[in-house]
């Protein structure tokens, strides 16, 4: 069985670490929004829809999520709570039978309760959360671009 990577990021480093583990059993797919018509507000509404538990519309996802055993979300925090991505996904998918592990990215070591919030969320998607890993960008910046798969065993892959 293979690996499937969802991430959603607009920093360089999470995005590099992220696109570097695609390998022959690792699929790595990012969410997007939807629609993306005024940068400004858009976003602002992203953060107040992050802040309150909600999602966003995401562009469709074609995913057969029986071919994969394990799943690693990878999200960068807004406000220290997880995206409006990754709440949609978390509410879209069905991931019941399916290991989980999140990671999330930070600017700074300050993660709220993040870690919690995901393994909440997880839970009610049908799906079990083996760890949330916390890291900082800076960590990540000074880290080659190949951190996830070099750290593969420590992240139950």
């Amino acid at each position: 069985m293979k690996t499937l990577l969802i991430y959603h990021s607009n920093r360089p480093a999470v995005c590099a670490m992220c696109e570097a583990a695609a390998n022959d059993d690792v699929d790595v797919h990012r969410l997007r929004a939807r629609h993306k018509r005024r940068p400004g507000i858009d976003s602002l509404g992203a953060y107040y829809r992050a802040i309150a538990g909600r999602g966003i519309r995401l562009a469709p996802l074609d995913i057969d999520f029986s071919q994969y055993n394990h799943i690693i979300l990878v999200d960068s925090l807004k406000l220290f709570v997880p995206s409006a991505q990754c709440n949609e996904f978390l509410y879209r998918c069905d991931l019941t039978g399916h290991a989980v592990t999140c990671i999330v990215s930070n600017k700074t070591k300050l993660f709220g309760h993040a870690r919690a919030m995901l393994q909440r969320r997880v839970r009610l998607a049908g799906g079990h959360c083996r760890d949330v890993v916390c890291l900082v960008d800076s960590e990540l910046a000074a880290q080659p671009a190949s951190y996830l798969s070099n750290s593969a065993p420590t992240l139950h892959m």
